[in-house]
């Protein structure tokens, strides 16, 4: 019985998180969301198609996108008979075993499934090529076509194509209402109509189809036909799907049908209101950080080390080749130039070597490596205490965090690294470029800092000063090009750094446009995000901390 009762209340509390989780949709955006627990049970049991977009909340293109699928999903809310919309938000650590299976390797990603849906090796969905609207809407359309509907409240796709299959469909007068269309877009059309439940529509293959039911056919291109047979030609604007819509439409309601009711508008979606996210904690965090000197503090860098051993890592299925040499990069960066406990300075040192066994030939499985960092954790004392995110604390929820933490512990590392002089001169950037390639889930950052690296020729860089500098200016670069951007923090500002306050010798002059001095610029960086400077603040303790 107390085992029950335990269970129970694990789960309560798990449900509980998932609900206060920040979140880009809610169910009244007619988006459910799913996890690790009920994606795949969801998809088996369903009668009906699924679209399925996997997300990051903490990628500044999911966010982005966010409004545009808030407006699919209203749009495909009108086909509910047939499909149902949800998203997986992979950036939660509950979610790391569906995303790696689903082999979701950057986001937004969008996945279309039939009825039934079972995943297989070979079988992971759909792949919806675009992220525009109207061109998801016409490979949906082709792909909800494809499928064979069992319910008697689905659509048929098929196109009618003999007189005695039109005669056969009247006298079965399934619904109140049949409409028929010869068109290319009779599909589309057939989607459309969909929340008209007293209404049956079906495709002609030809025109002549018409003169069975004492219409011309020459003349045309849609009717409808009550159950005693009674056909009526109706009229048309022009051959687009919206005149098709307003024809049909128009009779129904003058013989007065409704439609099913239309997705209520809400311009709310889960957890936005900053009251409900600013909870006493997070506002006492914020308002320290908005109200201090600009410093680094070692719970981001531990929030940062943490997402990526539990999160952005185990998510890859496979590392092999060259995304297994990035993966080993990394870790040894990490295992030199850490700022973590005892305990962490040692799961990053057995983690480098269990990693280091792989040759280049071989490969590594995300499940392996996942499963390898919980086995030594659980054989050493309490490594991540760090339980907020403070100096990458965000005013609204979805903002800054771990992208925030990301960049500092970078930047943090990049001074390390030079500092110590252990690795050779270009092998930090090349750890970065190799995550960031291999490994970042965000598609367009991913594929702007590329295009950066190349452009700012990163492999050339050989001085470890030099790569200090080079990623303070590619993130300058990128604070310059989303200033302003629907992703910003209000609070928190995309900026140059560091500003003319926090250090008025890197800068010619006051002016903004100044040119920097990069001797300046750089002893300004090597104190900054110097070990001795680590600010603790936030963390619960700082016992076990070097």
């Amino acid at each position: 019985m107390r085992r029950l009762l335990l269970l129970l209340l694990l789960l309560f509390v798990a449900a509980v998180a998932a609900l206060l989780e920040p979140s880009l949709y809610s169910e009244q955006d007619n988006i459910r969301a799913l996890d690790n627990s009920s994606l795949e049970l969801q998809l088996l049991q369903s009668p009906k198609c699924a679209l399925v977009e996997f997300i990051n909340y903490f990628c500044g293109d999911c966010r982005r996108y966010a409004p545009s699928f808030k407006r699919l999903a209203a749009q495909l809310y009108n086909w509910q008979r047939v499909i149902e919309v949800y998203a997986v938000d992979c950036a939660q650590e509950r979610n790391v075993r569906i995303c790696r299976e689903f082999n979701i390797s950057s986001t937004p990603t969008l996945r279309f499934y039939a009825p039934h849906f079972q995943r297989s090796e070979q079988q992971l969905g759909v792949a919806i090529s675009s992220l525009q609207t109207e061109s998801i809407l016409q490979q949906l359309t082709e792909l909800l076509a494809n499928i064979t509907y069992t319910h008697a409240s689905q659509p048929n796709f098929a196109p009618i194509s003999s007189v005695e299959a039109a005669q056969a469909l009247l006298s079965s007068c399934q619904t109140e209402q049949l409409a028929l269309v010869h068109s290319s877009v009779a599909k589309r059309i057939i989607l459309e109509l969909l929340p008209w439940s007293m209404l049956s529509v079906r495709a002609l293959a030809q025109p002549q189809l018409f003169d069975s039911l004492g219409l011309d056919g020459n003349q045309t291109k849609l009717c409808i036909v009550n159950c005693a047979g009674q056909a009526a030609a109706l009229p048309l604007a022009n051959n687009s799907v919206a005149a098709y819509l307003a024809s049909i439409s128009d009779l129904l309601r003058a013989r007065g049908f409704a439609p099913l009711p239309a997705l209520p508008l809400s311009n709310s979606s889960a957890h936005s209101s900053d009251e409900f996210y600013l909870n006493a904690e997070q506002s006492a965090l914020l308002a320290h950080v908005l109200h201090s000197p600009p410093r680094v503090y070692r719970a981001d860098l531990e929030q940062a080390i943490d997402k990526l051993l539990h999160i952005e890592l185990p998510k890859v299925r496979l590392f092999q080749g060259d995304s297994l040499l990035a993966l080993q990069r990394l870790l040894h960066l990490l295992q030199l130039h850490n700022p973590l406990n005892r305990s962490g300075k040692l799961l990053l040192q057995q983690l480098h070597a269990f990693v280091s066994c792989h040759n280049a030939s071989s490969e590594l499985s995300g499940l392996a490596l996942q499963l390898r960092v919980l086995q030594l954790q659980q054989q050493l004392p309490k490594i991540f205490k760090a339980q907020r995110y403070v100096g990458c604390v965000a005013s609204q929820p979805l903002l800054r965090g771990f992208t925030c933490a990301l960049w500092t512990l970078f930047h943090y590392l990049s001074v390390q690294s030079a500092r110590a002089q252990t690795l050779p001169g270009g092998v930090f950037l090349a750890s970065v470029h190799g995550f960031v390639k291999h490994f970042f889930g965000c598609s367009n950052c991913v594929q702007h800092f590329l295009a950066m690296a190349e452009r700012r020729q990163l492999f050339a860089v050989r001085q470890r000063d030099a790569e200090v500098l080079w990623l303070w200016q590619a993130h300058n670069e990128i604070n310059q090009r989303l200033a302003g951007d629907s992703t910003e923090d209000p609070k928190f500002p995309k900026q140059q750094f560091p500003s003319y306050s926090e250090c008025s010798n890197c800068r010619e002059s006051k002016s903004q446009n100044a040119s920097w001095l990069p001797s300046q610029v750089l002893a300004f960086l090597q104190d900054f995000y110097s070990e001795q400077k680590l600010s603790n603040y936030g963390l619960p303790t700082t016992n076990g901390y070097d």
